[in-house]
């Protein structure tokens, strides 16, 4: 089997990826799904300790859970997980990259204003960069999750907890940051790349996953029209899966 390893988003944990763990194990895959740093702490805990957490610190994470595997992945970022999965992929060996509404990396155009209105909060607070972010049910409900049923949005919303403000230091304003952070190499990445955006996902404006697509030699773009910025919620999941599927059959088993 192959191995697949999936980095959630920002706010979330290992648990948020439900059935669509299960339909990618029905195409053959062995699934892994870590949670970030400190995102499985109760809420107060991770609130006190995710507030200065680098980009690098989570890759490094990731990093060494891969270097622990048998066998080289697949490696799965969704949102944040996708920057964090390029940069996974700069770090250590895989067998492709699957990018689902991934972050901006560091000159890719980002302050759209559905973006700017989902994090602005955050960003007028006084120190942002040493703070942690709290989850904003109107981002939430509205930017990320606009399309999905009202059950669904309150049984994920329920579940999230703070963010790294530094990681948002880091994406937002890569030019202050003196660990660079969001700069991603992608001349290092020569293994498949696939890209996955949705046309209604307001969360990451859909133009990111298209300039993410050309930075990179063998990358696939896949556009899920309808689609909001939770691929792997009920209503996008089977079409997300579809296209995973079609993805391995034509380019990553073609190449092993």
């Amino acid at each position: 089997m192959t191995n697949i390893v999936l980095i959630h988003g920002t706010w979330c944990d290992g648990t948020v990826w439900g059935e669509f763990v299960n339909e990618l194990e029905k195409l053959g895959l062995n699934v892994y799904t870590p949670t970030l740093r400190y995102h499985d702490l109760p809420y107060e805990e991770v609130e006190k300790k995710v507030a200065d957490v680098s980009l690098d610190e989570f890759t490094d994470d990731i990093v060494d859970l891969i270097e622990m595997l048998d066998e080289v992945p697949i490696v799965l970022g969704h949102s944040l997980g996708g920057l964090l999965a390029q940069k996974v992929a700069m770090k250590t060996k895989t067998k492709g990259i699957i990018l689902m509404g991934t972050a901006p990396a560091a000159g890719i155009f980002a302050f759209y204003p559905s973006m700017v209105i989902c994090f602005y909060k955050h960003f007028l607070r006084w120190g942002f960069w040493k703070k942690s972010m709290p989850p904003y049910k109107h981002a939430f409900y509205d930017y990320c999750m606009n399309n999905q049923d009202e059950e669904d949005k309150e049984r994920e919303f329920s579940k999230l907890v703070p963010e790294s403000g530094f990681t948002y230091f880091q994406m937002a304003l890569p030019f202050l940051d003196k660990q660079k952070g969001a700069y991603i190499d992608f001349d290092k990445v020569n293994e498949p790349v696939l890209v996955i955006t949705g046309s209604e996902d307001k969360m990451v404006h859909p133009n990111i996953a298209k300039a993410t697509a050309k930075k990179y030699k063998n990358s696939t773009l896949s556009i899920i029209e309808g689609s909001d910025h939770m691929y792997e919620a009920p209503k996008y999941r089977d079409k997300t899966v579809e296209i995973i599927d079609q993805w391995l059959k034509n380019i990553i088993n073609k190449e092993l």
